[in-house]
Order: structure tokens, then C-alpha cells, then sequence
């Protein structure tokens, strides 16, 4: 059964926003997951992740923020709102930030469109993935 993460939204200045993820899935089950759904118009500025235990056995194992629009399964868009994907190999528990897309089309966020967490696999030591996305309204 898949553990569903904590997800929560914050205002952190006046026309901005910040969405947290914070993936409760267990090593070896990692899976495309949506976390946030655009109220109204936004771009994504930047995003961080950090996990608790790095990946280990794949040779590379990316972790992308992809932009879907209402009724598309989770992970089901290739449309990244991130610059480049985090590396799910990176040292554990050392932050990674990204820039939002260089693409304006792939960084805004429609009222309706959501944003997912979406590794390239599932991995088979990844754990403990933590995702803070900062957005302004547009």
C-alpha cells in the first residue's frame, strides 16, 4: 500500500507561495505522486529537495517536478517546471536547488494545473524525500 506524504501550502510573501512535499514512500516503491493544484495562475521560481537516504544501486536516478493538467494521471507528464532534475544519488540529507525552467511555458501553472513528484524509477534505497516549491502568482 502506498504511504501518502505530507503536502501543505504556505503564503511566504505577498504574490508568492511556498508548496512543501514530503514523501512518506517506502525504498524500492517510488512513484510519480501530485502534491500541489494551482488555485490560480502561477510560475514556479525554484524548488528544493533533500532526502534521508540517498539511492545507491541504480547508476542514476533523477527526480523531476512535472507540470500536469487536470485528469492526467500523476507522472504521466513530461513537461519539467524545473531547470534540471535533482539527483536522487546525491549525499543524504544535503539540500539540492533548482531554478524553474528556462521554458515560460513549462514553468506556468494554469488554475487547475497540478505539479508531481516524479522520479525517474523507483529506485531501491531512496527514501525520505522532502520537496519545497516556490511559486508566484501571475
Amino acid at each position: 500500500m502506498k504511504k501518502i506524504g505530507l503536502i501543505s501550502a504556505k503564503r511566504i510573501s505577498p504574490g508568492c507561495v511556498e508548496a512543501v512535499y514530503v514523501n512518506g514512500q517506502a525504498a524500492a516503491a517510488q512513484a510519480a505522486e501530485a502534491f500541489f493544484i494551482a488555485n490560480e495562475a502561477v510560475e514556479v521560481v525554484a524548488a528544493s529537495e533533500s532526502h534521508a537516504t540517498a539511492e545507491a544501486t541504480a547508476a542514476t536516478l533523477g527526480i523531476d517536478i512535472v507540470k500536469e493538467a487536470s485528469g492526467d494521471a500523476p507522472g504521466t507528464s513530461i513537461v519539467s517546471v524545473l531547470a534540471a532534475t535533482f539527483d536522487g544519488k546525491g549525499t543524504a540529507d544535503t539540500p539540492q536547488r533548482k531554478a524553474g525552467s528556462a521554458t515560460l511555458a513549462n514553468k506556468q501553472l494554469a488554475k487547475g494545473d497540478r505539479l508531481s513528484f516524479k522520479p525517474e524509477a523507483a529506485g531501491a534505497e531512496l527514501t525520505g524525500v522532502i520537496i519545497t516549491v516556490e511559486l508566484k502568482y501571475i
